[in-house]
């Protein structure tokens, strides 16, 4: 186990002091919530595959447009050259 200490304005501190009394617990035990709370997110978000996403899978419906336009927008709306 380590230690980690920080550093707080008065402000911050008494933020924290408040928050905890209105949950009912401490400022240590709401902290480690918001730090395991925060790495469980990152972690998730580190291996998400978009591709596995229903929204990302709808099949779209045939609107006639070209099917690079969203790559191209450029070339379609002003000419330019694509790349």
């Amino acid at each position: 186990m380590s230690t980690l200490t920080l550093e707080l304005s008065d402000a911050q501190l008494q933020t924290l002091e408040r928050l905890a009394q209105q949950r009912g617990t401490s400022i240590h035990a709401m902290m480690l919530a918001i730090i395991n709370d925060f790495t469980t997110q990152s972690e998730l978000h580190e291996v998400y595959d978009v591709t596995h996403d229903p929204l990302y899978n709808i099949k779209s419906h045939d609107t006639g447009a070209p099917a690079d336009l969203s790559q191209h927008a450029d070339h379609y709306l002003y000419g330019a050259t694509k790349r």
